[in-house]
């Protein structure tokens, strides 16, 4: 029968062996993902031509600004599009980038070519006021008529008003008389923007820097706040002339 040979392994090896082991079963570790910095937006900037204690017009409820154009008739829109375009003529080709005479020369070529229908909504726009039965309503449109003028005069605005006004000036030149006022409508819209879009930045600025400080609660009324109740004070106690005979009082 043959022997079994045993042989002892050193005590040294099977440590190396089991390290060995422990390494290969390592699991390197994972770099945690890289830091994003998180910037906060910068602070709006008051809009050329804006200064501290402006007045602009109020928001609406649905966030839109009231311009001299809200809720026109079609006679309205047309009128007032010649009155805009009449305050660019008058403003505009002076102004820095102006384009040298050719807003007013654009203005009066389109007013001659068309003079007849822009009379006829024009008065159909007079008789729309008189039909209110105002007593005053000649002095009304000749107010509104103002509003319009001062409004699309403002200097804070003028440079980029005029940068439309030359292009809308351009573009009427070539609408037929009986799309005069569909046409009225949305040059108008083009004409308000430049307003619209700095009265949306000066209230961003305005309200990150001088923010609206809400008003104090109303005082309640007073039938609503509870009366304290008075004390009942107990009559004090008069003595009788038989306390005042027993003694048990000193007679005043």
């Amino acid at each position: 029968m043959q022997g079994v040979s045993t042989r002892v392994v050193p005590a040294a090896s099977l440590v190396a062996a089991v390290a060995l082991a422990g390494c290969a079963a390592r699991v390197p570790p994972v770099a945690p993902p890289p830091v994003v910095a998180t910037l906060a937006p910068p602070p709006p900037v008051m809009p050329a031509g804006g200064y501290v204690g402006m007045e602009i017009p109020s928001k609406r409820e649905d966030g839109t600004y009231v311009t001299p154009n809200f809720q026109m008739t079609d006679a309205a829109a047309v009128w007032h599009l010649r009155g805009v375009l009449n305050v660019a003529a008058l403003a505009c080709d002076n102004t820095a980038g102006g384009a040298g005479g050719v807003t007013v020369a654009g203005y009066n070529s389109w007013i001659t070519a068309h003079r007849e229908v822009l009379a006829a909504h024009n008065r159909q726009y007079l008789a729309e006021w008189e039909e209110t039965g105002w007593g005053d309503w000649q002095a009304a449109y000749d107010n509104a008529q103002t509003r319009l003028y001062n409004f699309y005069g403002q200097p804070a605005i003028r440079i980029a008003f005029c940068a439309v006004a030359a292009s809308e000036v351009a573009a009427v030149a070539a609408v037929a008389d009986a799309e005069l006022p569909a046409h009225a409508r949305a040059a108008l819209a083009r004409l308000d923007r430049p307003f619209l879009d700095f009265y949306k930045s000066y209230d961003a600025w305005r309200d990150y820097y001088q923010p609206k400080v809400a008003a104090p609660p109303a005082p309640r009324p007073l039938a609503e706040i509870p009366a304290a109740a008075a004390p009942v004070l107990a009559p004090p106690d008069v003595p009788t002339t038989d306390d005042v005979a027993s003694g048990t009082v000193d007679a005043p």
